[in-house]
């Protein structure tokens, strides 16, 4: 039994297989007074991620690979943050591991930006 009010578990519920839809839902694009008040929500390749992680879960494809080369900056952990809060927010007993190149980089970099996202 959830301990969800209603209509929040059933948002999430609806959300399962929708990544993007869950990303725009979440957090507050756009809000004054936030840091995302000058944002409308994901950059285009952000976007595209979010869409096809979502298209391959409706397909039943499992596991999903997806790969991002690029610089630094772009926006990586951030979408990986939305990922890892979409599915513990939406999928049961979800699970997962976190990684790094390096132990500094997982400890300066990706987990404060997974935190900063989870704190939003």
């Amino acid at each position: 039994m959830s301990r969800l009010p209603a209509g929040l578990a059933r948002d999430l519920g609806r959300l399962t297989h929708d990544p993007l839809r869950y990303v725009l839902w979440a957090y507050p694009w756009g809000e004054e007074g936030t840091a995302l008040a000058d944002r409308e929500g994901p950059e285009p390749w952000q976007r595209d991620v979010l869409e096809y992680v979502g298209e391959q879960l409706r397909a039943g494809v499992s596991p999903i690979l997806v790969a991002v080369a690029s610089g630094h900056g772009p926006g990586k952990s951030a979408t990986m943050s939305w990922l890892r809060d979409w599915a513990m927010a939406t999928c049961e007993d979800t699970r997962g591991i976190v990684t790094a190149n390096t132990k500094t980089q997982l400890d300066t970099k990706t987990l404060p930006e997974m935190a900063k996202w989870h704190a939003m």
